[in-house]
């Protein structure tokens, strides 16, 4: 008894064409309607030339398919919804071969190859061949329809469209219902770990705080996630009171120390997703290269950091003036003292010269010391306020160039 092909098995084109070829006893291809190959099952000792060099060129060769429309081969596949016999032609390395059309109602979107290696299939066997192209349909629907989404995702995302009305019409014509507010998600992992799972637990998550994921994509190491809440009128207040349990929730659901995570300001408009993405992508590389930043994972809370890099921008256009951190690093590099980073701990912890004499692992006593000396070599008033946010600012520009 031959085994059956179920829907509920079937998650895309490999597992079906897997299948296929386990009912039917043969090598398997899958083809879309310009021949070019989507999926195949496993490799088979009785494979033909014309198979080994549809799957090394992903597309079947210009000459066999000339051949299949000079034999009237493929018209009689573009005729009819039941398989066909195609005999074999030695001269393209193509031995007998039976073929199906995959329909879209009544366009051909694709095609079913398998090799006549053992003779004439049973009459069962064509029946699972027939249900097999109605399900490859619907996989290879579902898959257009799927690019057709990220198309329009990265459109938005890289800020491609240039009104909002442009960006709806392209919504509706892929079938999304974009919501009245919106943010961006980011997971990544830096250590090239498999993602494969990140999806389902993030959906998992966005289920339990009801978050809707409007759209998503992966991006080697890294999955980006249009979210909003599942509620139809929400606030940018209830939006943004889902960012951060969510965020919590994949901590538990994904426990892995190198996974980041970084959501962008909820936004409106269309046009300000890619705003949100940027927002997103800039408090990852804060994340990477400041590690003390790790802990913000909403953008609009990073304070000071969000402008890190647009005073950087600043001031490698303008440069000002020999900042004092530039005496201080002279004098360390001479006398090979730890000035610079002596006063970058002491900022750190807010002037308070007890907590950091602990963070340095020295006395009171030698702290107070260094800072007189920092105060002297750099010419710094440690009791202006003005002066200790501005070197702060520019010890957090010298830590983020040294991390690059």
């Amino acid at each position: 008894m031959i085994p059956k092909i179920n829907e509920v098995d079937i998650d895309n084109l490999q597992t079906l064409v897997e299948k296929i070829s386990e009912v039917m006893d043969t090598p398997v291809t899958i083809e879309d309607a310009e021949h070019r190959l989507l999926a195949y099952s496993s490799h088979d000792p009785n494979s033909d030339p014309a198979r080994i060099a549809t799957i090394v060129g992903r597309k079947v060769p210009a000459d066999v398919v000339q051949a299949l429309y000079e034999s009237g081969a493929m018209q009689q596949l573009l005729d009819t919804w039941e398989p066909v016999h195609v005999q074999g032609m030695s001269q393209v390395g193509l031995n007998n071969r039976m073929a199906i059309a995959i329909r879209h109602y009544d366009e051909v979107i694709g095609y079913i190859w398998l090799l006549e290696n053992n003779g004439s299939f049973t009459p069962e066997q064509i029946q699972q061949l027939k249900y097999s192209a109605n399900l490859a349909a619907s996989k290879m629907i579902q898959m257009q329809k799927r690019k057709q989404s990220i198309d329009f995702f990265n459109r938005l995302l890289k800020g491609r469209f240039t009104s909002e009305q442009e960006a709806l019409i392209q919504a509706r014509e892929v079938g999304i219902q974009m919501p009245a507010y919106s943010y961006i998600l980011m997971i990544e992992q830096e250590d090239g770990a498999p993602i494969n799972d990140w999806l389902e637990k993030a959906s998992q998550a966005a289920n339990e705080h009801a978050v809707r994921i409007v759209l998503h994509v992966r991006e080697q190491h890294r999955l980006i996630l249009l979210c909003s809440t599942a509620k139809t009128a929400p606030s940018v207040l209830a939006v943004e009171k889902t960012i951060i349990p969510l965020i919590d929730r994949l901590y538990t659901l994904l426990p892995h120390s190198s996974i980041e995570y970084g959501a962008g300001s909820v936004v409106q408009s269309l046009l300000e997703i890619s705003r949100s993405y940027n927002e997103a992508q800039h408090l990852l590389m804060l994340h990477r290269r400041l590690p003390e930043t790790s802990s913000i994972l909403y953008y609009p809370q990073a304070g000071f950091y969000r402008y890190l890099y647009a005073m950087k921008q600043e001031a490698e256009q303008f440069p000002a003036y020999t900042s004092p951190l530039d005496t201080l690093t002279a004098y360390d590099q001479e006398h090979h003292s730890h000035l610079l980073h002596t006063l970058a701990v002491f900022l750190d912890h807010n002037s308070d010269a007890k907590l950091a004499a602990q963070q340095l692992h020295v006395h009171t006593n030698t702290l107070n010391y260094r800072l007189k000396r920092i105060a002297e070599v750099g010419k710094i008033d440690l009791n202006s306020m003005a002066q200790k946010v501005t070197l702060y600012l520019e010890i957090k520009l010298l830590l983020l160039e040294e991390s690059q």
